[in-house]
């Protein structure tokens, strides 16, 4: 389970961010790539475990979705890659070549994996206003 390894590399990266901001960290919104083959409930669930001891234990990981576009230098084709539907493969994987003419193609997104942002609660004032 390769989710584990990103997970753990994604919240290393992300505690010491999270250093200057007190409060507790309520939600972690995460941006996946469509063509990046990761299970969600692996993910999550990673993350539920790998956070615990830490800040972000008890925080919800948000995972939004970034659909994968592609562009074709021979056609100029600018849009959504096919996909190949095998139950062999038990998900779908993005046929990476331009859909009109066969060429070879950049892809423009869809391969992305970022922490977007982080909601962080304001701490509770003190009885003082400080």
């Amino acid at each position: 389970m390769h989710e584990y390894a990103v997970v753990s590399e994604l919240i290393a990266g992300l505690l010491p961010q999270l250093e200057p901001h007190p409060g507790r960290v309520e939600v972690v919104y995460l941006k996946k790539g469509e063509m990046r083959v990761l299970s969600e409930w692996a993910v999550k669930s990673a993350f539920e475990i790998l956070t615990r001891g830490t800040r972000l234990e008890g925080a919800r990981l948000e995972i939004e979705p970034v659909e994968a576009r592609i562009r074709c230098p021979r056609c100029g084709y600018t849009g959504k890659p096919d996909y190949l539907d095998d139950p062999e493969f038990h998900f779908i994987v993005p046929v990476i070549t331009c859909p009109q003419c066969g060429a070879e193609v950049e892809v423009v997104s869809g391969r992305e994996l970022y922490i977007d942002r982080v909601t962080v609660e304001s701490p509770a004032p003190t009885q003082n206003g400080a």
